[in-house]
């Protein structure tokens, strides 16, 4: 068919019979006389909607002139059927991946006070009571010594994990709430956003303060058990009680303030799960 052939056809008419004409090698249809459709109008998406019948029975067809241009027109429809599916799935799997990590993050913090707690337990059973075997007693002390090391490690890559998490939920967020053509809806939705974000930012530094805490008592307890490997008798153990009970108060509160961030923790993301019946 040559272009003078070309017979004009507007966009508002009915395109169920049209679709037909569409196919072939050679065919091309120009839409000369057209006139603009808003996004979601009921002849656009008649026009999408036989876009995609065309693209499903395979073709072969080709788009010329005016009809590429309402091909482009199609596009933003699509785009904003895609950018409202995001809101509805994507945005729940990023929220239950930041509150996976954070469930995580918390436990792993708690695993390594915990652990902290058990080899300072192990340390006092050695310095602070006789023991009718040092050397076994001492042998559990660093095998505890060490799994300490390795959960106060893991603890410290969980929060920089729950960061990047907290990073990525906070953007797709923000993404989704663009979206909302209410203004005052909107702004509603950006303040709870600037408040979780703020919660966040307290919940995160207080694990990573509970975990950088963790550390140097860790590396004194540390130094102590190796004084007792290089003087395994009862009167290294008795030189080193008044040093005991000095580290068993700041264990205390150094757990008890752990314990605190974890708890602020656990109720932040709990309020993040959606309810579920």
């Amino acid at each position: 068919m040559s272009q003078d052939e070309a017979q004009t056809v507007p966009w508002n008419r009915n395109l169920s019979s049209e679709i037909d004409l569409f196919h072939g090698p050679c065919c091309s249809r120009v839409f000369a006389n057209a006139r603009p459709l808003e996004i979601g109008s009921e002849p656009l998406a008649q026009m999408e909607k036989h876009m995609r019948k065309l693209i499903a029975h395979g073709g072969p067809f080709v788009l010329t002139g005016a009809f590429v241009l309402s091909g482009l027109l199609v596009i933003p429809l699509i785009a904003v059927t895609q950018t409202a599916e995001r809101s509805r799935t994507q945005g729940l799997k990023e929220t239950d991946k930041f509150v996976k990590a954070g469930g995580n993050t918390s436990e792993a913090v708690a695993t390594a006070k915990l652990q902290t707690q058990k080899t300072l337990d192990a340390y006092n059973a050695l310095v602070t009571q006789p023991s009718k075997n040092m050397k076994g007693d001492y042998k559990k002390l660093m095998k505890s010594m060490d799994t300490m090391n390795d959960q106060a490690a893991e603890a410290g890559r969980k929060v920089d994990q729950m960061q990047q998490a907290g990073d990525i939920y906070f953007t797709g967020r923000a993404e989704t709430i663009k979206n909302i053509q209410d203004p005052q809806l909107q702004d509603r939705a950006k303040q709870r956003l600037v408040d979780s974000q703020k919660d966040f930012g307290g919940v995160i530094e207080s694990l990573r303060e509970g975990a950088k805490a963790l550390e140097p008592f860790r590396k004194e307890l540390a130094d102590q058990i190796t004084y007792l490997g290089s003087d395994l008798t009862p009167s290294a153990m008795t030189s080193l009680k008044p040093n005991a009970e000095q580290f068993n108060a700041r264990g205390s509160e150094l757990f008890a303030k752990t314990d605190k961030a974890i708890a602020s923790a656990n109720a932040y993301f709990q309020s993040l799960r959606s309810a579920e019946g």
